[in-house]
């Protein structure tokens, strides 16, 4: 079995919008909407769960009736940071495998506003973790990175380096495990779950992802997202189809 865990428990306060950025409208739908519909659509995924800020759930709920999503298994309040929200999710699906009678699903954990997640990743990030135990979803760096510190400047090898990003994809028990240690721990501001290997020093396995897989968090990614998605159905009108 293979859950995905959406991500939605962001306010978006660096989007500087009075909504949060994954209810932010395009092209007539909500980012979220863009986002949940490509899970929806995968064949090898069979749930769905939704971490979501509690005052809009209800809405959530009505964006799901509206664009026709059927796995949506649970919707449950975000926390007070992306670690508690993450672990809501986590247990959320736990909770649904259980009931289904599977002991440890795969859980695909997606933020709510990377809507241009592809098909071929997830199909990756489950085939990745089927084979070595987690993906992580990741893309190669384009810019040049210097750090500054205390006086000093330290270019660094972008041949060497890798933006992280989603699915992460995981055996939903040793994630589970890895968050209740993180607790215990007193750790509980952790990113995301390639942050909290990270830190523990446990290995992740590598699957590198499109260029276009990109997260909204200021205004101008949302103009970026309006374009991409207008040349994805441009390819689509001008592509032949295949014989």
């Amino acid at each position: 079995m293979n859950i995905a865990i959406i991500t939605a428990g962001g306010t978006g306060s660096r989007m500087g919008n009075k909504i949060p950025k994954q209810f932010i409208d395009v092209n007539g739908k909500p980012i979220i909407a863009y986002t949940i519909e490509e899970f929806e659509r995968h064949r090898h995924i069979d749930a769905i769960v939704l971490v979501c800020l509690k005052e809009w759930i209800e809405r959530s709920l009505i964006a799901m009736k509206r664009n026709y999503i059927s796995k949506m298994v649970r919707v449950v309040e975000g926390g007070a940071e992306g670690q508690q929200s993450i672990y809501n999710g986590l247990l959320a699906a736990q909770d649904y495998a259980r009931e289904m009678g599977c002991d440890n699903p795969t859980g695909l954990i997606h933020d709510a506003v990377r809507p241009l997640v592809t098909s071929q990743l997830i199909t990756d990030c489950i085939n990745a973790t089927d084979a070595h135990g987690n993906a992580i979803a990741m893309a190669p760096p384009t810019e040049t990175f210097i750090i500054e510190k205390e006086g000093q400047r330290q270019l660094l090898d972008r041949d060497k380096m890798h933006i992280v990003r989603a699915p992460q994809c995981f055996r939903l028990n040793d994630i589970l495990q890895l968050h209740e240690r993180a607790i215990a721990d007193g750790k509980t501001d952790f990113r995301d779950c390639c942050s909290m290997l990270c830190d523990y020093d446990i290995p992740y396995h590598m699957v590198i992802g499109p260029t276009t897989n990109i997260k909204i968090t200021f205004p101008s990614d949302v103009i970026l997202f309006r374009s991409l998605l207008n040349y994805i159905e441009m390819q689509q009108v001008f592509t032949p189809p295949m014989t």
